[in-house]
């Protein structure tokens, strides 16, 4: 049995990973034994839902009483890099929520940290979409195709930058210096992996932010990115300026399509037509 420390318990931390360590499929093979948080308040209310837990003020303090293999960061974006550092300095296994750096340098430096410690750990980011069958649906169909040009979409609309549960109601998905930007640092970091996984390295990547209906917001509340391939585009439109929240994706070529509407993923091919299956993208609970 694994023994790890989940480091930040807001709102993904208690709504979404701890519950998930309490899953049949994980609860006999992995742990939380402890959690971190610096905010006094966060503690009190996270210790009320899981009072099993060992609290701590700091990660420090955490590490000198507790023996654990592995940590589950869930902090905001700039104590990603940092904490990844203690814990492989530690020789712990690190899950971290995305993005696990702020910048590509930040992100060259913790791989150079991560190399250094020779496969003895494991580091894992939340890039979960990737083991979601809906994505792995549109995968295997893009083989299919065998490489021929296709038009690939993704819609993700939303009413709003999602609150947290910080205590003093502050949102830090709006402030820049915590979030790194808007929506497309925040939901759009899932369809960036999805894409560069998928389709591989693009030929060139435009980019477009815009503020549409949140004008007190310091960052973006829309934004559009379109990757160009060789005989493919992708293209990716997020929101929050939506009057309700959507997803939907496609991929459409001359032989066939795979369309998701947030509810079925139908896939065409001549004159066959398939229902397939699928969870909805926004329940995370299927994840584990």
């Amino acid at each position: 049995m694994l023994r790890g420390a989940i480091i930040g318990v807001g709102k993904i931390a208690q709504t979404v990973h701890l519950p998930a360590f309490n899953d049949e499929r994980i609860r006999d093979r992995a742990e939380i034994v402890a959690a971190v948080d610096t905010n006094p308040e966060s503690r009190r209310i996270a210790a009320h839902q899981f009072p099993h837990l060992h609290f701590y003020a700091s990660t420090e303090e955490m590490l000198k009483q507790e023996d654990i293999d592995f940590i589950d960061i869930c902090t905001t974006p700039p104590s990603h890099g940092e904490l990844i550092e203690a814990a492989a300095q530690t020789k712990l296994h690190i899950l971290c929520e995305k993005p696990f750096a702020a910048s590509v340098q930040e992100a060259a430096h913790i791989a150079g940290v991560l190399r250094g410690m020779h496969n003895t750990l494991v580091f894992m980011p939340c890039h979960q979409y990737r083991y979601s069958v809906l994505w792995q649906h549109f995968l295997s169909f893009l083989h299919e195709l065998a490489g021929s040009g296709c038009f690939v979409q993704f819609d993700v609309f939303r009413t709003e930058a999602d609150p947290g549960l910080s205590p003093d109601g502050s949102v830090w998905r709006l402030d820049p210096t915590v979030g790194g930007g808007g929506i497309l640092a925040d939901t759009g970091v899932h369809y960036l992996y999805l894409t560069l996984w998928m389709m591989g390295m693009p030929l060139k990547v435009t980019a477009r932010t815009h503020s549409l209906a949140f004008k007190g917001y310091n960052v973006e509340d829309t934004a559009t990115v379109v990757f160009e391939f060789e005989k493919s585009l992708v293209e990716i439109n997020l929101t929050w300026a939506a009057d309700r929240r959507a997803n939907s994706a496609r991929i459409v070529n001359k032989d066939g399509s795979l369309v998701y509407d947030g509810e079925s993923l139908v896939k065409c091919e001549g004159n066959k037509k398939e229902i397939l299956v699928v969870p909805n993208a926004s329940d995370k609970s299927h994840y584990v």
